[in-house]
């Protein structure tokens, strides 16, 4: 047992008979290599793996001639220093810095926060705020009555934060022209001026992207298992962190986009064409494309739901966010109902789940925040 247990941790502790002093030069440098990782810059599952391909070059020494063996040695070295830096590179971008700046910040359920990098935060009580940047970043225009200066000259100018809390929407426009529409419950993590050749952003939740066309400088949306790349166009990204997926639908354009980002040996690339939607799900690590009727995954920026056949229990968790109330489906039977039709969300609560319950034969129960459809 202990000797499986110390091989497992990784090369194996004792030498192939038979090499040189040059040769345990090299063995020694792949054990320094393998330990210079660290538990925390592979996934385990991922670095057992490139393990045991090294490994398997050495234990296979005795069936091939001494230069095919090092030269397989060198061959999976090679494999295992371009996975590994392009993997220790991943870890310190944008997306990932983003990322942790989003895990820290605390949402407030009453009011729309915006957090500057320089930490003041700034509480906007609308049910629609506006933000729009200006003059390179350092001046933001606030729902046009008020103005934020920031200061935003140096390399390390840090990151914006806006959060927006359940039963609020918010739009903003970033300094290079792109508009963005977040949906309630959502978060956006983004420079405040983009510098570089890259414009990258973060979000939690659900947003409505217009990027500027900037060929020299693609635009990427980052979330918790989906990068999205594009140029200039036009989509959806829904990624709720109690929702078992991540979709992105492309409005016009074309955007190529990357799920399970974080993996080095099972990453999924696809590119999207108008009309597409694409859903990841990480519990089964799987990623389907296909055609939809875009107006039902992006009406709610235009402030209405434009629905076909679609699954109650899904609505009912659509307008619980956007009105901030707890909706519930309350009986086998209505969780198997579908509704199509268009719900105006600027109407009442109360007055878009009548019109679900008149279409759909159901009642529903109120208990003051608590709709139960039976």
């Amino acid at each position: 047992m202990k000797r499986r247990s110390a091989k497992r941790k990784g090369i194996s502790q004792s030498e192939p008979a038979g090499l040189t002093d040059d040769d345990k030069k090299i063995l020694a440098n792949t054990k320094i290599l393998m330990q210079s990782l660290q538990e925390k810059s592979l996934p385990v599952s991922e670095k057992e793996t490139l393990r045991l391909r090294v490994e398997e070059t050495i234990q296979q020494k005795h069936e091939r001639s001494f230069s095919r063996v090092w030269l397989a040695m060198a061959a999976s070295l090679a494999l295992l220093l371009i996975a590994g830096s392009g993997y220790l590179f991943m870890r310190k971008n944008a997306g990932l810095a983003m990322e942790e700046v989003a895990s820290k910040i605390s949402a407030d359920k009453e009011e729309t926060r915006l957090e500057l990098a320089d930490k003041r935060v700034i509480k906007l009580s609308r049910q629609n705020s506006n933000l729009i940047y200006e003059k390179n970043g350092s001046r933001i225009q606030i729902n046009a009555l008020s103005v934020v200066e920031q200061q935003v000259a140096g390399a390390e100018q840090g990151f914006n934060t806006l959060t927006v809390p359940y039963g609020k929407r918010s739009t903003i426009t970033l300094v290079d022209g792109t508009k963005i529409w977040l949906n309630s419950g959502s978060r956006l993590v983004y420079p405040a001026r983009f510098d570089g050749d890259t414009r990258e952003v973060y979000l939690e939740g659900q947003a409505y992207f217009s990027v500027s066309h900037a060929a020299e400088n693609p635009f990427y949306v980052h979330t918790k298992n989906m990068k999205v790349q594009v140029l200039g166009t036009e989509f959806d990204v829904s990624a709720y962190d109690d929702d078992q997926f991540t979709a992105a639908v492309l409005v016009k354009g074309s955007i190529a986009l990357t799920a399970n980002q974080k993996s080095l040996l099972e990453a999924k690339e696809r590119k999207l064409t108008p009309s597409k939607m694409a859903v990841y799900n990480p519990e089964k690590d799987s990623l389907k494309i296909t055609d939809v009727d875009i107006e039902s995954y992006i009406s709610w920026k235009d402030g209405f739901l434009i629905l076909k056949n679609a699954p109650l229990a899904d609505i009912l968790k659509k307008l619980s966010r956007y009105y901030r109330a707890e909706i519930l489906v309350g009986s086998a039977d209505a969780k198997h109902i579908t509704f199509s039709g268009r719900l105006d969300l600027q109407d009442d609560l109360a007055m878009v789940l009548d019109a679900i319950a008149v279409s759909t034969s159901l009642t529903y129960q109120q208990t003051e925040r608590r709709f139960t459809f039976r």
